[in-house]
C-alpha cells in the first residue's frame, strides 16, 4: 500500500508522463495537418469552407449568417451548423488567425485536451498504466488525428464528449451538484458543437438517474444542459422562426433519402440529391414508397458507420472531408486491430465490475445516429474515443500476462 508522501509522487508521474505523450499527439496532429491533410475543399458548399467563412464573419460582427448568402452580397441568418465550434474559430480570428492553415490547427489544440481527457478517463476505468496506455494509443491514433487536422467540428466535439466521458464516470462516483452542472454544462456544449450531442444527455445521465441518491442530480445536470442550449434555441425560433439546434436536419433527411442513397449508395448521403430542390414532404413519401428497402437500408449505414463496408470510395479508402487517404487507409488498419482488442477489454471490465455503460453510450449514440440519417464512419468519433480507452484495459491485461509469464520462465530456470 503506498504511503502518503508515496501517492504524490505516483500521481505527478503519471501527470508527467501523460504530458510526453500529450506533446507526442500535438506533434503528430500539426504534422499531419501541414504535410498530409488536403486543401482546399473541393465544392465551396463543404462544411470546411462553412467554417472558415462564419468564424470571419462572426469575429466581424455580423453574426451567425448564411455564407454561401453572404458571398453574393446578402445578409440572411442562419442555424446551418450548431454555434460553438465557428464561435471558437471566430475567437481565434479576433486574435488575428483568419488563416485556413491557422483555423486548422486549432483541431491540434482540440486534441491534445482529448489525449489528456482520455488518459484520465482509462485511469478511472483501469488504473494509472491503463491511462498512459489509453492516451498513447488516442495520440497515435490515425482516425483522431485526421478528424483533429481537419476544419470540421469532430475535432471540438471529440474532447467535449471524452471530458463528458469524464465528468459522467465523477458524477456517478459521488452524486453533487457541482459535479453535475459540470456535466451539464459538458453536454450542453457538446449540443452546441454536433446536434447529435442531444442524444448523449439521457444516455449520460441514465445510469446516474437509475440511483435513488442520483436523482436529483440528474434533474441539476439537465437544467444545466438546458441553461447552456436555450439560447441558440430562442434565437434561432426568433429569427428562423424554427426552435432547432440546427437547420440541416431537412438536407441530412433529403440526401439520405433518394434514389441514390436507396440504390447504388445504399446507406449514404448524397450531396446531388439536396441540390435539387425536393421538398422534405416528398423526400419522406419518396422513403414510404420505398419501406420495402428499409431494413437494407438501415443495414447499409450500420455496415458504413462500423468499417464493415467503405463508402464514398476513393482509391479503395472511404472518403471522409479534410482527411486524406493515407491517414484513412492507416486509421482504418489501426480500427480493425482496435476493435477486438476493445471487445476484450469490454469483458475484462465486466469481470471487474467497473460500470460500462458510460463507456458504451458512445457506442449507442453511434448506432442511433446512423439509423436515423445515414452511415459514414465519420459519425464515428465519439465510439473511438470509447474504443481506445477500451482496448488499453486489454493491452494492459496482456502485457500483465506476458510479464507474469516470463517471471515465471526465469523463476523456473533459475530454480533449475
Amino acid at each position: 500500500m503506498a504511503t502518503p508522501r508515496a501517492r504524490p509522487r505516483i500521481r505527478s508521474r503519471f501527470a508527467f508522463w501523460l504530458g510526453v505523450i500529450v506533446a507526442v499527439g500535438v506533434v503528430l496532429r500539426v504534422l499531419c495537418t501541414v504535410l498530409l491533410a488536403p486543401w482546399p475543399p473541393p465544392t465551396i458548399r463543404a462544411d470546411q469552407w462553412f467554417f472558415h467563412y462564419e468564424a470571419i464573419h462572426l469575429a466581424h460582427g455580423r453574426g451567425f449568417i448564411d455564407v454561401l448568402a453572404a458571398l453574393h452580397g446578402r445578409t440572411m441568418p442562419t442555424a446551418t451548423h450548431p454555434p460553438l465550434y465557428p464561435f471558437v474559430l471566430a475567437g481565434l480570428a479576433k486574435l488575428g488567425g483568419t488563416g485556413e492553415l491557422t483555423q486548422r490547427l486549432a483541431g491540434s489544440v482540440f486534441g491534445m485536451g482529448t489525449i489528456a481527457a482520455l488518459g484520465v478517463l482509462g485511469r478511472r476505468v483501469g488504473g494509472e498504466r491503463v491511462g498512459l496506455l489509453a492516451a498513447g494509443i488516442a495520440a497515435i491514433y490515425p482516425m483522431l488525428i485526421s478528424a483533429d487536422s481537419a476544419l470540421e467540428s469532430e475535432t471540438l466535439d471529440g474532447l467535449l464528449i471524452a471530458l463528458s466521458l469524464v465528468a459522467a464516470y465523477r458524477l456517478l462516483d459521488a452524486p453533487g451538484i457541482a459535479r453535475a452542472v459540470c456535466l451539464g454544462v459538458l453536454l450542453g456544449l457538446a449540443t452546441l458543437t454536433r446536434g447529435e450531442g442531444l442524444l448523449l444527455i439521457p444516455l449520460l445521465l441514465w445510469p446516474v438517474a437509475r440511483r435513488r441518491e442520483g436523482r436529483r442530480a440528474t434533474l441539476i445536470a439537465v437544467c444545466a444542459a438546458v441553461v447552456v442550449i436555450a439560447p441558440w434555441v430562442v434565437r434561432n425560433w426568433v429569427l428562423l422562426h424554427e426552435p432547432v439546434v440546427s437547420t440541416d436536419l431537412q438536407t441530412t433527411i433529403e440526401g439520405a433519402n433518394c434514389p441514390t442513397t436507396y440504390g447504388s449508395q445504399i446507406g449514404s448521403w448524397n450531396l446531388a440529391c439536396t441540390e435539387e430542390g425536393v421538398p422534405t414532404v416528398s423526400v419522406i413519401r419518396f422513403a414510404v414508397r420505398h419501406i420495402g428497402r428499409l431494413p437494407l437500408v438501415l443495414a447499409a449505414r450500420l455496415a458504413l458507420v462500423w468499417g464493415l463496408r467503405g463508402n464514398g470510395l476513393t482509391d479503395g479508402l472511404p472518403y471522409l472531408p479534410g482527411r486524406s487517404a493515407t491517414e484513412v487507409g492507416f486509421g482504418f488498419a489501426m480500427y480493425d486491430l482496435l476493435v477486438p482488442l476493445a471487445l476484450y477489454g469490454f469483458v475484462l471490465l465486466r469481470r471487474r465490475a467497473v460500470p460500462v455503460f458510460v463507456l458504451m453510450s458512445t457506442f449507442v449514440l453511434v448506432t442511433s445516429t446512423s439509423l436515423l440519417f445515414y452511415g459514414t464512419a465519420r459519425l464515428r468519433e465519439p465510439a473511438e474515443l470509447s474504443l481506445v480507452v477500451l482496448a488499453a484495459v486489454a493491452v494492459d491485461q496482456l502485457v500483465a500476462r506476458v510479464a507474469s509469464i516470463t517471471a515465471y520462465r526465469v523463476h523456473v530456470v533459475r530454480g533449475a
